[in-house]
């Protein structure tokens, strides 16, 4: 039996090196990344899609637990890696891409773990991670983050505005938040669970 690859070294890399090879700057007058910086919004995008590739073919049934579980380790361990610096704005995009995907790796591993309540509001959730935040206790907003996004791998949806509007703009749950509204945007593009192109990785 093949193990399944859904996301490999190789893939990252080519990520990593598309950005090394843009020419991004943040812009603080500009209203979001700009073209050379829509490679940050593809890349997370692009993660999260095998994210849910893994948790997808678990509902189906054509995965096991145990190997979902294994795939999102090795995953995290591609993907959260230390990058070595490029520049200032680069390294800070990386970062946040970095930070979103926390939440998002969080959500897959609550899920497989089936560590959620079904009857749980992903937006009470959101907001009591991110008053577990504000008093310090980062154990529980990564818990909390993890069964909002848990809900939304199952195929609960949220109003992700209404939350932002809620909470602190440069804090671990809005990088969170981030990740799971990618979520919900890979979930509403439909995946293709059946292409098996994914057993040697991209």
């Amino acid at each position: 039996m093949r193990m399944l690859t859904f996301y490999s070294q190789e893939r990252w890399n080519n990520w990593i090196n598309q950005v090394k090879e843009s020419k991004f700057k943040i812009d603080p007058t500009a209203e979001g990344l700009g073209r050379e910086g829509i490679v940050f919004l593809d890349m997370e995008e692009d993660v999260i899609l095998a994210l849910c590739k893994v948790t997808g073919k678990l509902q189906l049934g054509t995965l096991a637990k145990e190997d979902a579980a294994n795939s999102i380790q090795g995953m995290k361990e591609i993907v959260l890696a230390k990058i070595e610096p490029m520049d200032e704005d680069k390294d800070a995009m990386i970062e946040s891409v970095q930070s979103s995907l926390v939440g998002a790796f969080a959500a897959a591993e609550a899920f497989v773990g089936g560590d959620f309540d079904p009857k749980q509001k992903v937006e009470e959730l959101v907001l009591q991670a991110s008053k577990a935040e504000e008093g310090g206790d980062m154990d529980k907003a990564f818990e909390m983050m993890g069964k909002a996004g848990a809900l939304v791998l199952a195929g609960k949806k949220f109003d992700s505005d209404k939350v932002y509007e809620k909470i602190p703009p440069e804090s671990f749950v809005a990088e969170g938040v981030d990740g799971l509204d990618t979520i919900l945007a890979v979930l509403a593009g439909g995946i293709d669970y059946t292409d098996e192109a994914d057993d040697e990785g991209d």
